[in-house]
């Protein structure tokens, strides 16, 4: 590989200083924010993940190498790419997480995030740091430990306190994910939300996306509103919200807890729009890269990657795949798209 991405000499100036054009889609949006799923696998199976029809699909081992997927991830960074998030499937099975992190993070400057399920957390946190990563969202639907095994059918919870206690503990910047389905966890929100006001955390709820191919539909969907007046209403205080992040900091409304150093934010995959201020783009675990979550073509690089193309062919498959980038994902035109694969591989 090194030939075909040779080192830079210290007189040349910091990679993202020298992109002139930087990336951009055929709508003209900036892309600054790469997700990258490294491996479909998981031991968890949180129930809207996997597939309600009973035709679990099976989930392959890792198809890139590390030195693959920081190959790759270099093409997108010498074009602009400012943060990149490693996600999966569950990214802590890797034994090689930490090397791929330590390849990536001189990339983005340190800028290397994780999400992972916190499972295994506890023990390679420092170790997660030591190599360049700068943060982790764990992801984390129930707070009571009967509703946890529910929802992912696993007994796991006290690892994935463990796990965050652990990250925070090591410097690492910690958040919850938490993905809200009406009937299923919404009992959960006021715990969370009274865990993040106690423990001075960020935790965001995240509007349930259905879709065709996993047996779920609108019925468990519930909109951010509703998830705020629940928090609101439970906590018996009126939220502050906070001014608007950059987009590589993500697209939740970010909202303080009223005599706490805690948040709470949500994510309006549905109710709200910002596909209009869409930075990112997504590299599967199969190395295919995705313009949007739904409704575009992927891109195959691993096997132009393997048979030797250029840093410029590359850069050439990536721009045409961005041109044809959609302006929003179908269900904000009220489609219910079918996702050719589960989350699992795509990365969420």
């Amino acid at each position: 590989m090194s030939d075909l991405f040779p080192a830079e000499s210290p007189s040349q100036q910091p990679r993202m200083l020298r992109v002139k054009d930087g990336l951009k889609d055929g709508l003209g949006r900036g892309i600054t924010y790469l997700r990258v799923s490294v491996t479909e696998q998981c031991n968890l199976a949180c129930v809207y993940c996997k597939p309600r029809t009973g035709n679990l699909q099976r989930m392959e081992a890792p198809a890139m190498s590390r030195n693959e997927v920081v190959a790759l991830v270099k093409v997108f960074t010498s074009l602009g790419i400012r943060k990149v998030r490693l996600t999966g499937g569950e990214p802590l099975l890797r034994r090689d997480l930490e090397t791929i992190i330590a390849g990536i993070s001189p990339e983005v400057e340190g800028r290397v995030h994780l999400t992972t399920n916190g499972i295994h957390l506890a023990r390679r946190a420092r170790a997660l740091r030591d190599a360049g990563l700068a943060g982790v969202n764990v992801s984390l639907d129930a707070a009571d430990r009967k509703a946890f095994e529910r929802l992912t059918l696993k007994n796991g919870l006290d690892k994935v306190l463990a796990g965050l206690e652990a990250a925070r503990g090591a410097g690492l910047k910690a958040k919850l994910n938490t993905v809200v389905l009406r009937g299923w966890n919404g009992d959960q929100i006021l715990p969370l939300a009274r865990l993040a006001q106690r423990e001075g955390l960020q935790v965001r709820f995240i509007e349930f996306m259905p879709y065709l191919g996993n047996g779920w539909d609108k019925e468990q969907f519930m909109p951010a509103a509703e998830i705020l007046q629940t928090i609101q209403e439970g906590l018996g205080l009126e939220l502050e919200e906070e001014p608007p992040v950059g987009l590589e900091e993500g697209p939740a409304r970010l909202f303080r807890i009223p005599g706490s150093q805690g948040k709470v934010g949500v994510i309006s995959t549905l109710s709200a729009d910002f596909c209009d201020r869409c930075n990112r783009v997504r590299l599967t675990s199969r190395g295919e890269m995705q313009a949007c979550l739904f409704g575009s073509r992927p891109m195959d690089l691993l096997e132009p990657l393997r048979n030797h193309a250029s840093h410029e062919d590359l850069v050439n498959l990536i721009r045409q795949t961005l041109i044809e980038k959609l302006d929003c994902h179908p269900m904000r035109r009220g489609d219910q798209p079918k996702l050719a694969d589960g989350m699992w591989q795509v990365g969420g």
